[in-house]
């Protein structure tokens, strides 16, 4: 009784700590879409990254956790190689596509590819899922229409820097689904939230300062205090409150949870006067809504 009223508070902390995440991430999302338009998107990665990985190797600087690394390797190489389609992937699709759209797509393909994913490893997944993963991947569909046919909030020109951006949000979307399956491998072994936050952005933070090595140093001294909030409130916060999620819940859960950004970055971005009312975008945050109230609804059940 106690290790299931146990369990149980693990999970609704698991819980809290997702959509918190989701709700900041929505904010940043949108103030740094209206941010970036016209810089190369790898700037703020480079920057931002740099600054979260510095923080957290200093928190964990002292704790003398072992990382084992015989075992860890492996899932670390690979969590920085999904960091990179996931982040990288997302920065540039903001470039072109409003930022709710951007969010549909990462976060909506999610829950398919984690079941698909699980069926290639021959996991047994229960109807419900199946439901909940067509269901969200309908409301992407939705949303994808919007942007071909324009009719989403941002009034754009059907080109292949379009196609691009879609391309680069579902990629960052495959990402995402990997970022939480090697994060999960980690915890196994024993890493905690911040060790994991101080070596996961490595590869982000090479690239990035490859492409923008010329770029860094004087766009960082014009832009240090936005650059600072988006990062600590958008960035760090976020970023450390999704990984205990991860510790505590199930992926399929935690991809569920990650689709409430687009409908928090809907409602957010109507402040940008740059953006307007796209009733298809809404329809399809709408659905992505409902089936991430329902997952956690379903999964709480199988507890």
């Amino acid at each position: 009784m106690i290790k299931s009223k146990n369990f149980k508070n693990t999970y609704m902390l698991g819980v809290f700590a997702l959509l918190t995440s989701a709700i900041l991430t929505s904010f940043s999302q949108v103030f740094y879409a209206n941010k970036v338009q016209s810089v190369n998107p790898f700037l703020f990665t480079g920057i931002s990254f740099f600054i979260t990985s510095i923080y957290f190797q200093i928190f964990v600087i002292g704790k003398n956790r072992k990382y084992h690394w015989e075992i860890s390797w492996r899932p670390l190489l690979k969590l920085n190689i999904s960091s990179i389609l996931a982040f990288m992937g997302f920065y540039y699709a903001l470039k072109y596509i409003e930022p709710a759209i951007v969010s549909s797509l990462e976060m909506g393909l999610g829950p398919l590819l984690i079941i698909l994913i699980a069926v290639i490893q021959r996991e047994k997944t229960r109807k419900a899922r199946w439901f909940i993963a067509i269901g969200t991947l309908l409301a992407c569909i939705l949303v994808i229409g919007a942007v071909f046919t324009g009719r989403s909030a941002v009034n754009i020109e059907f080109n292949i820097q379009v196609v691009i951006g879609v391309i680069a949000s579902i990629i960052c979307g495959l990402g995402a689904v990997l970022c939480t399956i090697y994060s999960k491998q980690l915890s196994t072994t024993g890493w905690t939230s911040s060790m994991i936050l101080s070596k996961r952005f490595i590869g982000i933070i090479l690239l990035s300062f490859i492409f923008t090595y010329d770029l860094i140093f004087p766009y960082l001294l014009e832009n240090i205090v936005w650059i600072l909030v988006v990062t600590i409130a958008g960035v760090l916060l976020p970023m450390y409150l999704l990984q205990k999620g991860i510790q505590y819940c199930e992926s399929f859960l935690v991809m569920m949870s990650l689709c409430f950004v687009p409908v928090f970055t809907f409602f957010i971005q109507l402040l940008d006067p740059r953006l307007e009312w796209s009733m298809l975008t809404f329809l399809g945050v709408l659905l992505l809504l409902v089936f991430g109230i329902g997952s956690i609804f379903i999964e709480r059940r199988k507890e």
